[in-house]
């Protein structure tokens, strides 16, 4: 089973974070590294952060100056050690079979990047702003030339959301020896 480095950069998220690593932890693929980088964080984010890494063997933490969410990716992929990098954001949850189902989608499709999609929750107004029901599930495989005919797409799966973000992705590490994230943007 190959090793998947599963980056969170963190910063002052102590009201989501554990609800996130929980969801990571319980993946049922298992050859997972978990790398939490911490962005500065000014509230109870390291502390917690550490209590998790010493419960399990698989978690890394980098505590760092604040940056910016570009640079703690970056830092984060500069640590992995996985063959495969997957990003979540510290508010994310992952169903049980988030990273399986793209590892095997893209070892099936001998892709170098399986995208998955989401569903939005607003915590104020207690309702989905995006939900996606099981009929809404599809396969296909992109070249990078059919991927920007169809990127802005919004109806009914979220495409143009899905192409412009780093999470929901799992990429071949090699993907990153030459790129790096901007770090004076929000991505």
């Amino acid at each position: 089973m190959e090793k998947i480095s599963v980056i969170i950069p963190v910063y002052n998220d102590e009201e989501y974070l554990a609800q996130c690593l929980d969801s990571v932890l319980r993946q049922t693929y298992s050859n997972l590294e978990i790398i939490l980088v911490d962005d500065g964080s000014t509230d109870s984010t390291p502390e917690l952060c550490e209590k998790y890494r010493e419960k399990y063997a698989n978690i890394r933490i980098l505590h760092k100056k604040n940056g910016g969410v570009g640079s703690s990716r970056n830092a984060g992929l500069e640590m992995a050690t996985g063959e495969y990098v997957l990003f979540v954001d510290h508010d994310d949850l992952l169903s049980e079979t988030h990273i399986e189902e793209l590892y095997k989608l893209l070892k099936k499709n001998d892709a170098d990047i399986a995208v998955g999609n989401f569903n939005h929750f607003i915590e104020e107004k207690r309702a989905y702003g995006i939900w996606l029901k099981e009929d809404d599930y599809f396969e296909k495989t992109y070249t990078p030339e059919e991927w920007f005919t169809v990127e802005y797409e919004t109806v009914p799966y979220n495409m143009s959301i899905i192409f412009a973000v780093p999470w929901a992705k799992l990429y071949k590490k090699s993907l990153f020896e030459n790129i790096v994230y901007p770090i004076n943007a929000r991505v």
